[in-house]
């Protein structure tokens, strides 16, 4: 077999990497020679060496699979941004959002987004000012599920979640405060955002 030039190697698993980020998928080998300036059967037999190295699983059609890509896959995306007032209902804080990645085996399957607590209304929870509240996005809750609540499409606020035949209440996990109590057509405004799954804390 011919020297393989190490440089193209490197050229074909970064661009691997890449199309999944973008893509969520591995890419073609058709694919991958637009992008590498290489014939079919020549990507193939760099991806045969990179199989036969161990650096990647491939199947000789299109399913590739790298190192970063098995780490991807078991985590998952979460953006972080916005604070969450853990109080009365407030306005919604812009701030820059970020993206990190969690291991799965603590966050479960789903789609997460992380808050910052505001306040101490949740502190029996375990939820302290400035903790950062794992949320999975869903539009439904089971009765006493702390949720990330949006009302009226500009106020938010995280409480446990309890509903009767005439009013949805917000329940603070705090003995010195009362619940947020919405009746009548105002409950069309509250919307679900999410579930609250786990908390990151900081020590010390």
């Amino acid at each position: 077999m011919r020297s393989k030039n190490e440089a193209v190697f490197g050229e074909i698993i970064e661009f691997v990497n890449r199309y999944f980020e973008r893509n969520g998928r591995s890419p073609s080998t058709r694919e991958i020679e637009g992008a590498v300036g290489l014939s079919h059967v020549t990507v193939q037999r760099y991806l045969q060496v990179l199989r036969e190295r161990g650096e990647i699983e491939y199947d000789g059609h299109r399913s590739i699979v790298t190192q970063f890509m098995r780490e991807m896959l078991d985590t998952n995306r979460a953006q972080m941004g916005n604070s969450i007032p853990c109080g009365a209902l407030d306005d919604v804080i812009d701030s820059e959002i970020e993206h990190l990645r969690l291991p799965k085996a603590i966050t479960g399957e789903g789609e997460f987004f992380l808050l910052r607590a505001r306040g101490e209304s949740m502190i029996k929870a375990g939820i302290d000012d400035g903790d950062l509240v794992l949320i999975r996005k869903q539009e439904t809750a089971k009765q006493g599920n702390i949720v990330a609540f949006l009302y009226d499409n500009e106020q938010t606020t995280l409480k446990r979640y309890k509903q009767t035949d005439d009013a949805i209440y917000l329940c603070p996990e705090n003995d010195t405060m009362q619940p947020i109590v919405i009746r009548g057509e105002d409950r069309a405004k509250l919307r679900i955002q999410g579930v609250a799954t786990g908390i990151i804390k900081k020590i010390g």
